[in-house]
């Protein structure tokens, strides 16, 4: 009776928090969904963060790659998932917002109410590319060669209706040209024709071209930022050419699924955020050409509800409809 009267205080303030005190425990293994296959970016960075968090929270901590219709898939059943913190979904903005505006009619979950932002994890910028045997050099020779060679003037994405498509758009909007989207399956195969120059020009993420470029095998031309990218300063950004407004930045976050108690966000959030701060596990993202950006679960909510309302007129204005 004694015991249970000592432990009435903490099942009280464990009452207050939303959550039990079996949700007060951490998960005996926790589970980072990725919606990719093993081997790219948001698999690589959720094997670095499994390590890390693994010996911080002194639990086993394993990656489930699920992968599928870019994502989306792994999405969907994460909507499900339990909200006790033993799955957490690592995922770009890519899926988490452009995604889930192009897919708004076709998908079976809401980022918004589905999914509770725990963190933001990381960020890097898009990259515009031209192959290495081209003689175009700055954003200006890029837009006249478009203009002079209209039935050549293209540009591929590593798919349609992701952030890259999009990007290329949107600096034939401010270039004031026009020109065809060839839309590959994935980075890979676009960087293969870049590098064979099969293809006038490329738009994706900086973590894809940038060894491609120090190589001399493509040439990037510049990429969608206000400012010069720390981990690749070599690289102008299209601002500086006097292509203004595109500021357009790739990241990757962490999710957990609507309902998970708000002290179990808390716990993650403090977790995630004590290993980005490492300067360790900077160094091994940042070799890897990531950058830690970290926002805590309340300001990653609002970064997740901003984006997704400047890009819904971008994806509308498109006019894409998705097959």
């Amino acid at each position: 009776m004694r015991r249970l009267h000592l432990l009435a205080p903490i099942l009280a303030a464990l009452a207050l928090l939303g959550v039990s005190p079996a949700q007060s425990q951490v998960p005996p293994t926790i589970k980072l969904v990725v919606g990719y296959p093993p081997g790219g970016s948001s698999d690589t960075l959720a094997r670095l963060l499994g390590q890390a968090l693994q010996d911080s929270l002194k639990t086993t901590v394993i990656v489930d790659n699920r992968p599928g219709a870019g994502g989306r898939l792994a999405a969907a059943q994460f909507k499900r998932a339990p909200t006790d913190g033993s799955e957490i979904m690592i995922a770009p903005n890519a899926l988490t917002t452009v995604q889930s505006l192009v897919y708004a009619d076709k998908l079976g979950y809401s980022v918004l109410d589905d999914f509770v932002p725990v963190a933001k994890l990381a960020s890097y910028p898009i990259a515009l590319s031209v192959p290495g045997s081209s003689s175009i050099r700055t954003a200006s020779e890029l837009s006249a060669w478009a203009r002079a060679k209209p039935a050549q003037a293209s540009y591929g994405s590593s798919g349609a209706g992701g952030m890259s498509h999009f990007a290329g758009l949107m600096f034939a909007e401010a270039a004031a040209i026009q020109w065809d989207h060839v839309p590959y399956k994935g980075g890979a195969p676009l960087i293969n024709d870049l590098v064979g120059g099969h293809v006038g020009a490329g738009v994706d993420t900086v973590i894809d071209h940038i060894e491609h470029a120090r190589a001399g095998r493509i040439r990037i031309v510049g990429i969608f930022s206000q400012k010069r990218y720390a981990l690749a300063p070599e690289v102008p950004t299209l601002a500086e050419q006097g292509i203004k407004g595109l500021d357009i930045e790739g990241w990757f976050g962490a999710f957990v699924p609507a309902g998970t108690p708000p002290a179990v966000v808390a716990r993650l959030d403090d977790a995630i955020g004590k290993v980005l701060a490492d300067p360790s596990f900077k160094a091994r993202l940042n070799k890897l050409v990531i950058e830690v950006s970290y926002l805590h679960s309340n300001d990653f909510r609002k970064l997740q509800a901003a984006e997704l309302q400047a890009w819904a007129p971008v994806v509308r204005d498109s006019g894409f409809k998705p097959e």
